[in-house]
């Protein structure tokens, strides 16, 4: 069967000398891997390595071969021309960082539309915007719910993150949780657009718990889950 589909890059392995093993999200058919033989060869292909950046947004053409973990490409070709995620240095270090945790969370071969759109659109506003200092928190508490453990807010005053039972809470619970003035930050952060990241005024170190609790809250509830290798880089560049 050909299927033709968008799809966003999430990773590319080097397999021998000349050729790629690339991981893609599709839009209708979840995350597939792709054998790209001869791609970084003298012999000149009709794919390009370039197109396969982290987070790239191509159309891509291929046979499906049922219980065939790795597929070969028909065709592919860039669909989003981005401006300035790969030459903004700021931008870059955020698409470095959320490929890592995207490459993590979505392992699954199955349809997730929605999924998808979500990752159209945070690139499409990522490449069109300047004010971006917190786009990277915004967009994994959202993520979250796309991944199905989005924690619960039963009260805006709540106090801490039980880690266990996916919710705020007001009570000290059980097992593993977060507290503090970064518990509320994120909870002010909840519901809140793209256009409105850039509003939040905490500190650095502030900023660094956030990211630190909801990493960690990620590696509860995803399996294989670990720390981004590109968070310290991330780090660095927003100082």
């Amino acid at each position: 069967m050909i299927i033709s589909t968008k799809a966003i890059v999430l990773r590319k392995i080097k397999y021998s000398d000349s050729s790629l093993i690339v991981d893609v999200f599709t839009e209708l058919e979840g995350r597939k891997s792709f054998f790209l033989k001869g791609i970084l060869g003298k012999t000149k292909s009709k794919l390009k390595n370039s197109y396969f950046q982290p987070l790239s947004q191509i159309l891509i053409k291929y046979n499906k071969r049922e219980k065939k973990k790795i597929n070969f490409l028909l065709e592919c070709k860039i669909n989003i021309h981005c401006q300035s995620l790969y030459f903004d240095y700021r931008k870059s270090s955020i698409i470095l960082f959320l490929n890592e945790i995207l490459n993590m969370c979505i392992i699954e071969e199955a349809c997730n539309k929605n999924l998808f759109l979500y990752l159209e659109s945070s690139l499409k506003w990522l490449d069109n915007n300047h004010k971006i200092s917190n786009f990277h928190i915004v967009f994994i508490l959202n993520l979250l719910k796309y991944l199905g453990v989005n924690p619960q807010l039963k009260s805006a005053n709540s106090k801490f993150l039980s880690f266990e039972n996916g919710s705020f809470e007001d009570e000290k619970p059980k097992g593993l949780y977060a507290e503090g003035e970064s518990v509320k930050s994120i909870i002010s952060l909840l519901g809140m657009k793209f256009d409105n990241c850039f509003l939040l005024k905490v500190s650095q170190v502030q900023k660094h718990e956030i990211l630190k609790i909801l990493l960690e809250y990620i590696e509860y509830h995803v399996q294989g889950f670990k720390k981004p290798k590109s968070l310290n880089i991330l780090h660095q560049v927003f100082e």
